[in-house]
C-alpha cells in the first residue's frame, strides 16, 4: 500500500468517525432539544445528582454510586453542549498535517 493509498484510508476513516460523532450529536439534541425533552432533562438533572454533592459520608460505595449516576447527565450535557465547528477544524488540522 503507497502513501496515497494510506492517506486516503485515513481521510475515510476520519469521515465515518465524523458521521457518527455527527449522527450521535444531532440524536440527543432532538431527544432533548424539544419542550418534552427539555422537562426531561430537567428531571435527569435533579435525579442525577447534577448540582447536588455525590460524597456520603461514611459510606464510599453509595458516593462512588452516585458519581456513576451523575456521570449519565454529564454525558447527556457533553453531547449536547458539543461545539461541531471544532470536529470541522480537527479535520482542516489533521488535514494540513
Amino acid at each position: 500500500m503507497d502513501e496515497q493509498e494510506q492517506e486516503e484510508l485515513i481521510q475515510e476513516d476520519w469521515e465515518k468517525e465524523k458521521n457518527r460523532i455527527l449522527q450521535k450529536h444531532q440524536d440527543f439534541v432532538e431527544t432533548f432539544g424539544s419542550a418534552r425533552g427539555i422537562k426531561a432533562l430537567g428531571h435527569l438533572s435533579k435525579f442525577c445528582l447534577e448540582h447536588d454533592c455525590t460524597f456520603v459520608i461514611g459510606d464510599a460505595h453509595k458516593g462512588s454510586y452516585n458519581q456513576g449516576v451523575r456521570r449519565v447527565i454529564l454525558e447527556i450535557r457533553h453531547w449536547l453542549d458539543m461545539d461541531m465547528a471544532k470536529l470541522e477544524k480537527e479535520q482542516t488540522c489533521q488535514n494540513q498535517d
